[in-house]
C-alpha cells in the first residue's frame, strides 16, 4: 500500500514539475513589457519615437538588419541593409531581424553561415548586444520544406552561442506544423491580396482573418501578437495592374483625383501636368489605413481563440508619422 502511495506521489510530482517547467519556460521566452518593429533602412529615431518607447514601456525592438533575396542573376544576396545613424537604445532589447524571401530560402545552405556572421558583424560594429535573432520569411507551400529545415539547422547553430531564435508567423502559415523556434510573432497585418484592385484593405480586414483563427487553439508554438499601425497608398495602372506602394500619402483633394469609393480614386491625367500614359503610369490609387476599432476587434478575436495569452503585444512599426495618428490612450488599448 505504501509502495503504491509512493508511486502515485512520484507521478504527481513529475507532472507538476513538467507543468511548472513549461510555465517557467514560457515566461522566460519573452520579458514583460511591450514591443515594436523597426523596419526602416536607416536607424535614426526622433524625439517622438524615443518618448514613445519610454511612455509605453517598450522593452523589445525587432530591428530589420537586412533582406536575403534571390536576384535576377540567380544569386543569393543581402539587400536593404540598415545603416545606423543613431546609437541604438541600451535600455531595451534589440532583436536583429532578417527577412528571407521564399525564393531565397530554397537555397539556405548557401547563405546560412554568411547570414549569421553578417548579423554578428553588424551588431558588433554598431554596439548592439543581442540574445535573439528573428527570421521573417514569406515561405509558401512550395518552399515550406526548405524553411522548416532551415529553422531546425539555424536553431542548432545558435544554441552553442546562447542565442535564441524566433520567427514571424503569417496567418495562412497556421495551416502548417510549428517551426523549430523559441516562439513566433503572429502577424495580424497584410492579410488581404494587395495585388487585386477589388481588395478593400490589404493591411487588415477582419473577414480575411476569420478563416484562420480556428487554427490557433491547436497551435503549440508560444506566440506574441503583432498589430498594424501604419497606412499607405497602393497604386495601379490603367489595366488595374499593381504598380507599387507610396508611403508619402497622396493629396486626394487635388483636382486630378476623382473619388470612386470610400478609399479608391482615379487619377485624371487631363487635369494634371502629366498627360503621358503607359502600362506603368499610376491611374488608380487605393488608400489603406487601419482604424483603432478594426485593430481592437481583430486583436480581441485572435486572443479569444488562442490557447494561451500572447507572450507580448508588438506594434508595426515605430514610425512617428503613423503612430502620432493614435492618442496615447489608444496606443495603450492596443497594448493591453
Amino acid at each position: 500500500m505504501k509502495a503504491k502511495w509512493l508511486i502515485c506521489l512520484s507521478i504527481v510530482s513529475l507532472c507538476l514539475f513538467a507543468i511548472l517547467g513549461c510555465s517557467n519556460k514560457k515566461k522566460d521566452v519573452v520579458a514583460e513589457g511591450n514591443a515594436v518593429y523597426y523596419w526602416r533602412t536607416t536607424f535614426r529615431m526622433n524625439d517622438y519615437e524615443r518618448n514613445f518607447i519610454k511612455e509605453h514601456n517598450v522593452t523589445k525592438m525587432y530591428a530589420k538588419f537586412f533582406d536575403v533575396v534571390y536576384n535576377w542573376d540567380d544569386k543569393i544576396m543581402p539587400v536593404g541593409t540598415m545603416i545606423f545613424i543613431d546609437k541604438v537604445p541600451q535600455d531595451i532589447e534589440i532583436v536583429p531581424t532578417v527577412y528571407i524571401s521564399s525564393e531565397a530560402i530554397a537555397h539556405y545552405e548557401e547563405f546560412k553561415d554568411k547570414m549569421l556572421k553578417r548579423v554578428e558583424d553588424m551588431a558588433s560594429a554598431n554596439g548592439v548586444k543581442f540574445g535573439e535573432i528573428q527570421i521573417d520569411c514569406d515561405w509558401t507551400e512550395s518552399s515550406a520544406e526548405k524553411y522548416f529545415a532551415f529553422m531546425k539547422e539555424f536553431k542548432t547553430m545558435l544554441e552553442p552561442k546562447g542565442i535564441g531564435l524566433s520567427t514571424t508567423i503569417r496567418l495562412f502559415q497556421l495551416d502548417y506544423n510549428e517551426p523549430v523556434a523559441d516562439y513566433g510573432v503572429l502577424m495580424c497585418y497584410n492579410t488581404g491580396d494587395i495585388n487585386e484592385w477589388e481588395t478593400n484593405n490589404s493591411i487588415l480586414d477582419i473577414k480575411d482573418v476569420k478563416p484562420y483563427v480556428k487554427k490557433l487553439a491547436g497551435y503549440d508554438l508560444p506566440l506574441s501578437l503583432a498589430m498594424p499601425c501604419f497606412s499607405w497608398d497602393v497604386t495601379f495602372g490603367g489595366e488595374k495592374n499593381l504598380l507599387g506602394i507610396e508611403y508619402d500619402s497622396y493629396d486626394f483633394s487635388d483636382k486630378r483625383f476623382s473619388k470612386i469609393s470610400e478609399n479608391k480614386y482615379e487619377i485624371d491625367k487631363d487635369k494634371g501636368h502629366d498627360t503621358y500614359y503607359d502600362y506603368w503610369t499610376p491611374c488608380y490609387v487605393r488608400h489603406e489605413e487601419v482604424s483603432l476599432k478594426d485593430i481592437l476587434e481583430v486583436k480581441d478575436m485572435v486572443v479569444s481563440k488562442m490557447s494561451d495569452k500572447p507572450l507580448q503585444m508588438v506594434l508595426y512599426q515605430l514610425d512617428s508619422v503613423n503612430l502620432s495618428k493614435f492618442s496615447s490612450d489608444e496606443v495603450e488599448k492596443i497594448y493591453r
